[in-house]
């Protein structure tokens, strides 16, 4: 599962992809639409604009803009900026690999492989989801 945190930034990014092409979006309109507690969002925030996710703007007009269209951006980004690693055992990681130690012979192991197609799989599809086709189904849900 997916950690509450990377829960808050992928609707956070979601709610400025909806407001792509306007003003910067100010930090307690995210926190007070998307029910996220408003001092845990600027810890968030923090993180998404170390990545080269979002910018923000100082001042009373200021706020926080996607980097890139939304469209650029897949919730696998996202949930690898938030979480490290998609694979949920280490020896099945292809960024962040470590032996788990406990098996007979890597190469051969039914676990690690398993995982790796996992792996594989997850990630094919959450690079496959963009923010875009994300706001998409919001918008389409929000409508009816």
């Amino acid at each position: 599962m997916i950690a509450q945190k990377t829960r808050y930034a992928l609707r956070s990014l979601l709610f400025l992809a909806e407001e792509q092409g306007g003003a910067p979006v100010q930090l307690s309109r995210i926190a007070e639409t998307q029910r996220v507690p408003p001092k845990y969002l600027e810890l968030i925030m923090l993180d998404l604009k170390k990545s080269g996710l979002v910018k923000s703007a100082r001042g009373p007009k200021g706020g926080y803009q996607l980097t890139r269209p939304a469209a650029d951006i897949s919730f696998g980004e996202i949930v690898r900026t938030m979480e490290g690693p998609i694979a949920l055992v280490s020896c099945a990681s292809v960024n962040f690999y470590a032996p788990c130690g406990d098996c007979q012979d890597e190469a051969t192991c039914a676990i690690r492989r398993a995982f790796a197609v996992l792996r594989d799989q997850s990630t094919k599809v959450l690079d496959s989801i963009s923010l875009a086709e994300g706001a998409q189904w919001e918008e389409r849900l929000g409508s009816n």
